[in-house]
């Protein structure tokens, strides 16, 4: 039957041609709310947008979070974020001070894995009932030689006054530019191409953040970022599912 939806063998054939095309690495400050190992530069500021949409059933809603972050060295920044703000009206709205870290691991032995080593903190202040939390993760990550796909993943532990309950859960995302199929279409369309990549990011568990979110994230030499995605919630009835938009700018 999915053979049949997508084609028979096209369209994993399709997928296999994207994945062996050559890339090359590029840095994001964010996958889409799953924290990244890659950070804001040294000097440079860093604003994100992220509209979470659901304008269809009984649960309709329109949330957004700003990021803001600063790079204090090449490897360490600092954010200020604000969640959930929109309606209807969460009980896990916040803003939080926190920073991130991301460490090179085996450069010289195996400079083409780019393995980084992560950890951050974020501190949410509720803007509900005044409650004040911490947000921890620590996580790996690995960039595959050839393909230059990204993989990470982490463990997490969240706050009830942002997650909703207390939570130890899994992180994890992947990141495949399509840099190389960009250059081989080649002209203004293989230019755009080669600036997009396919990412998928995931928090286990059934808190607020519990999602699976597939989409595209284009970006340009300039520092402005465009992220699509859709959100399939890990709660029954699949209630939280919902479109996902972010615009950023590095400067």
């Amino acid at each position: 039957m999915v053979g049949a939806l997508f084609g028979g063998w096209r369209w994993p054939a399709l997928l296999a041609l994207l994945l062996c095309l050559p890339a090359v690495a590029y840095a994001q400050q964010t996958i889409i709310n799953v924290p990244s190992v890659e950070q804001t530069k040294d000097g440079k500021f860093f604003y994100l947008h992220e509209s979470q949409v659901r304008s269809w059933g009984e649960d309709r809603y329109w949330l957004t979070t700003n990021f803001f972050t600063y790079g204090v060295t090449e490897r360490f920044e600092v954010a200020l974020t604000t969640y959930n703000i929109g309606t209807p009206v969460k009980a896990n709205q916040a803003v939080a001070l926190g920073w991130k870290t991301a460490q090179p691991v085996l450069e010289n032995r195996l400079p083409k894995w780019e393995i980084k080593l992560g950890a951050g903190q974020m501190l949410p202040f509720n803007l509900r009932d005044g409650r004040v939390g911490v947000w921890s993760y620590g996580q790996a990550s690995i960039r595959i030689p050839g393909l230059g796909t990204r993989l990470m993943g982490g463990v997490s532990h969240g706050p009830a006054n942002l997650f909703g309950r207390n939570t130890t859960h899994a992180i994890a995302s992947i990141e495949q530019p399509l840099t190389g199929l960009g250059n081989r279409i080649g002209g203004d369309f293989g230019s755009f191409i080669s600036e997009t990549a396919i990412i998928a990011e995931w928090f286990s568990g059934t808190h607020e953040f519990g999602d699976f979110v597939p989409g595209l994230n284009w970006h340009n030499d300039d520092g402005w970022v465009v992220i699509l995605g859709y959100k399939f919630s890990n709660k029954a009835g699949r209630g939280g599912d919902g479109a996902i938009i972010e615009i950023g700018k590095t400067f």
